[in-house]
């Protein structure tokens, strides 16, 4: 499952004491399926929830959830259109006065498209990207990814 890795890579990259300590991340699946249905296409859908634990945290919690919420509405924008308006759900244990433990939970889904080759060899499996909703509501160009503080932006794009 890519969006595992995906995200893994992400707060890495944006939290620099996740670089410095790894072992402080943890990421796993739990309650997964599949959803497939037989038909013309051997296509599948992966369906589970995500959970994202960041250990012995010292630090400002949006520091954690501003790229969250970035990688979301990159890798699973149909989260941030929930009519709960509730992309995931966390627990946080406070372990003394600057440290705790989060524990996020995202459900989340992955389509892989099944695709047979052209000249009858077999099948090419490909992940289609997530739909872009950027442009959702008309006059808000606004995303996550775009946090400012000031001139520079609190979490520089890790893909550039």
């Amino acid at each position: 499952m890519r969006k595992a890795d995906s995200l893994r890579q992400w707060l890495t990259a944006l939290l620099p004491d996740l670089k410095t300590h790894p072992d402080r991340l943890q990421i796993y699946v739990e309650g997964g399926q599949i959803g497939a249905r037989q038909s013309r296409t051997l296509s599948f859908v992966y369906a589970y929830t995500l959970k994202v634990g960041i250990w012995d945290f010292a630090g400002d919690a949006d520091k954690i959830m501003v790229p969250m919420l970035a990688w979301i509405e990159k890798e699973q924008p149909q989260l941030l259109r929930r009519g709960d308006s509730q992309p995931f759900t966390f627990e946080a244990e406070l372990l003394d006065s600057e440290a705790s433990d989060i524990l996020i939970s995202i459900d989340l889904t992955e389509t892989v498209l099944v695709l047979p080759r052209a000249d009858g060899s077999g099948y090419d499996l490909q992940h289609p990207p997530e739909p872009d909703f950027t442009d959702a509501f008309e006059g808000d160009a606004m995303n996550f990814s775009q946090v400012l503080a000031g001139d520079e932006p609190i979490f520089p794009d890790p893909a550039a």
